[in-house]
């Protein structure tokens, strides 16, 4: 279930929260969905991803996304600021028009992994004004990216 807080100001943020269930060991689930590098394989919002550096996927692993935002793209940085393999990781994400916070956790259920995502978005300038009217694509696009990240898994 999606949800976007009706009440959240521009200084508190939009949040999105999903769940999903996914029939993959949680340590696999978390490997992939924590290396934001294959983010663009399961969030139709994203276009490009790439990590930067070499170093192994941990705390301070940054990545270079390109986002869709309305009928274009905008770059944005991402940095793993929390990585407690394999039950949570928090990226925060950097752009011009907004910022972002995903947290994401895993736990195991009866043979599944549980993933819980939450994104909190914090519009810059002007488009803090345009947040309550994007609510409906906000919506579509959390719903969409735990939809891909079930597919890609279930491959």
């Amino acid at each position: 279930m999606t949800n976007i807080s009706n009440k959240a100001s521009a200084a508190k943020g939009f949040q999105l929260s999903e769940q999903r269930w996914i029939a993959r060991p949680q340590s696999e689930v978390f490997e992939y969905a924590a290396d934001f590098s294959n983010i663009e394989d399961w969030d139709p919002g994203v276009t490009s991803s790439t990590k930067i550096g070499d170093a192994p996927v941990g705390v301070g692993t940054r990545y270079e996304l390109e986002v869709r935002f309305g009928s274009k793209t905008m770059p944005m940085i991402y940095e793993t600021a929390v990585y407690e393999a394999p039950n949570r990781v928090v990226l925060h994400g950097y752009g011009d028009r907004l910022d972002a916070v995903d947290e994401i956790r895993f736990s195991s259920h009866d043979n599944m992994t549980v993933v819980d995502y939450t994104a909190v978005l914090y519009f810059k300038n002007f488009f803090r004004y345009l947040g309550p009217l994007m609510r409906p694509a906000l919506t579509k696009v959390g719903r969409d990216a735990l939809d891909g990240l079930e597919q890609a898994l279930e491959r």
